[in-house]
């Protein structure tokens, strides 16, 4: 059965908000950057926030790349075997592997749950009274967005012809 134009709206939505994320943070890692620098250059004081915030916008934004880079299938990845193998057999490897990856990410996911939820039990904030568990939830929620997307390019690449419908 193929997604309906509801779902489809969801996921472009959700495509297009990720982008915009990533974007958004990047600009603001590099302007509190630059604004540091500034600092140190011309006052010789550093604002003391800024590089603990940096450290956690680096976090989120390598995660959501990570996330994009799955969903565009431009992920790093080792071929060695491509040229060796017949199509067939290569795109059930590439399945396999897929498959293989959506196991790890979804793996994962859990002991990043545990690890937010001690930092939300302990109470910790960064700058502005951020809670720090915050910060931290990108791990699970981006392991597990891209879990999902490896496990149904998997499933895609193993099963090319059951699409459903008529």
């Amino acid at each position: 059965m193929p997604p309906s134009r509801s779902v489809k709206t969801l996921g472009s939505f959700y495509e297009r908000l990720e982008e915009i994320l990533l974007v958004s943070l990047v600009v603001l890692m590099v302007s509190l950057g630059f604004l540091q620098i500034l600092f140190r250059n011309f006052i010789s004081v550093g604002i003391v926030w800024i590089d603990s915030l940096v450290r956690h916008l680096v976090l989120w934004i390598a995660l959501l790349g990570a996330s994009i880079a799955t969903r565009e299938n431009r992920h790093i990845a080792i071929d060695v075997i491509s040229g060796r193998l017949s199509p067939g057999h290569y795109s059930r490897i590439q399945g396999a592997v897929q498959l293989f990856s959506a196991l790890v990410c979804l793996l994962l996911v859990y002991p990043a749950v545990r690890f937010v939820q001690n930092d939300y039990v302990a109470g910790k904030t960064l700058a502005f009274g951020i809670p720090l568990w915050l910060s931290q939830a990108v791990m699970p929620a981006m392991m597990l967005v891209m879990g999902v997307r490896f496990l149904l390019r998997g499933i895609k690449t193993l099963f090319p012809g059951n699409r459903g419908g008529s």
